[in-house]
């Protein structure tokens, strides 16, 4: 029996797959705490302790609320929880501006970093050589110490990011708060590189330098993230739920509603998750991504028809190789495999067509290459991933790949190691708990060659004894 399951990263992007359904297993023994945690809450409320854990920045400093972005003639720049339409706003105030004063760097940086959300939310990679054109020309335009210098650094690392080369984004970014230690976009960007390369005690660093400096939807959000690869889910809805009580506009609630959604589909509330998903379709009616979460979410109950229909809508807006897998793995659990296999197709495409625009995710396509492709293509995307960063994330897509190709054993290790540090998301999970039993039978399998065996032997032994009498 399998179930579906996506892990959804802060930057938006997805990895999915579909996972065995996991025994019930006990918690990963507690292991040694990062050097720079999350502060915990000391606060009380009349019922009981607070969530234990959740970082102190839950609570906002006297005013309320989050600092409100300045007033310009090109909005701000957009982060992960921008919608479309405030998207399409940007791009086309900046491309107005640009085309009076077409060295203005600052305005170059806001439409490069909008390009990159652009790609996003539309599912196109296109919008990326777009991005690494204008960033670019921004960062040669802009005088390290002007206003336009570390936005274009920013840009540039979530450029990186979003392309999932984060060895470059974690050197843009590096360098961004190098210039501008007081910028809570360029830590975020750090964090964002550093948490896909491993390096999970430097991200946490990273994630609490932005929550000091700007406790906002985007600085809570990655809190969140934080806390639930520690296996602090509690702590992590919390954050989830203060991104939401600070949530300025429709975009940014929807935003949180997704997040809030996904968490709670991970934590094994699926009716919770649409409850989540159908507050976030309200704010931003027919965003394909919320659609596609609650299509998962109607999927673990049991309810295939509506769930079908909602995939169907989510991947017609927003063609993207993970939800394209989710859908493809429900129309085979239908019985449908034909029209699976048709998605799968689109996946492969999909995942063409980033690595066209320069972008390639070797997770993503580890995992889909193990599941509906090339395992030996999949063991190849996996190794080249783990050389280049060790993280929970490697560790689980090159533990299934080794599984798919028979290797257990060595499966094993990784496998164990993807989960070792608390992360529970039923991907890594069910992973963690199909290589478990293949080592499992493989040993009962050996035990029983090996008695058989020795039956044999003796049987024989005994023949020879007898016919020597």
């Amino acid at each position: 029996m399998t179930e579906q399951v996506t892990t959804t990263r802060p930057d938006g992007t997805d990895r999915a797959a579909v996972a065995p359904r996991p025994t019930p297993r006990p918690a990963a023994p507690p292991r040694e705490r990062r050097t720079r945690a999350l502060r915990l809450l000391a606060a009380t409320t009349a019922a009981a302790t607070l969530l234990i854990g959740v970082p102190a920045l839950l609570a906002l400093p006297d005013g309320g609320s989050a600092p409100a972005a300045p007033s310009a003639a090109v909005p701000a720049v957009p982060d992960a929880s921008s919608g479309r339409g405030s998207l399409d706003a940007v791009i086309a105030a900046a491309q107005g501006k640009l085309r009076t004063t077409p060295d203005d760097a600052r305005t170059l940086a806001t439409l490069g970093a909008a390009y990159v959300e652009q790609a996003r939310v539309t599912g196109n990679p296109a919008y990326y050589p777009r991005a690494e054109e204008a960033l670019t020309r921004a960062l040669a335009l802009a005088a390290p110490g002007s206003a336009a210098h570390a936005p274009a650094l920013v840009g540039l690392a979530a450029l990186a990011n979003a392309r999932h080369d984060f060895v470059t984004a974690r050197g843009f970014a590096s360098r961004a708060v190098e210039a501008e230690p007081f910028d809570a976009a360029a830590h975020g960007a750090l964090a964002d590189a550093l948490t896909q390369l491993g390096a999970a005690a430097e991200a946490t660093a990273a994630v609490q330098r932005m929550l000091d400096l700007r406790p906002s939807v985007a600085s809570f959000t990655r809190a969140s993230y934080d806390l639930e690869l520690r296996g602090d889910t509690v702590g992590a809805k919390a954050a989830l739920e203060r991104a939401l009580e600070i949530a300025a506009t429709s975009d940014e609630i929807a935003y949180c509603r997704r997040y809030l959604g996904e968490l709670a589909r991970r934590t094994n509330d699926p009716a919770g998750a649409v409850a989540h998903f159908d507050a976030g379709l309200l704010a931003a009616p027919g965003d394909p991504a919320l659609r596609a979460g609650r299509a998962a979410a109607l999927a673990a109950l049991d309810r295939r028809d509506e769930a079908l229909a909602e995939y169907a809508a989510a991947t017609a807006a927003l063609p993207v190789p993970g939800l394209l897998v989710e859908y493809g793995e429900l129309l085979d659990a239908a019985g449908r495999p034909a029209e699976a296999r048709t998605q799968y197709d689109l996946a492969a495409a999909s995942f063409a067509l980033l690595e066209a625009n320069g972008a390639r995710d070797d997770l993503a396509r580890a995992l889909f290459e193990a599941d509906h492709g090339d395992p030996a293509e999949a063991l190849r995307r996996a190794q080249a991933e783990w050389r280049r960063a060790q993280s929970v994330f490697a560790a689980d897509a090159l533990g299934w790949a080794l599984h798919r190709n028979g290797r257990d054993g060595e499966a094993l290790e990784y496998a164990r190691r993807a989960v070792a540090d608390g992360w529970h998301d039923p991907l890594p999970v069910g992973h963690l708990a199909a290589v478990e039993a293949a080592v499992t039978q493989q040993a009962q399998q050996t035990q029983t060659q090996t008695q058989t065996q020795a039956q044999m032997q003796t049987q024989t032994q005994a023949q020879a004894r007898g016919g020597a009498a």
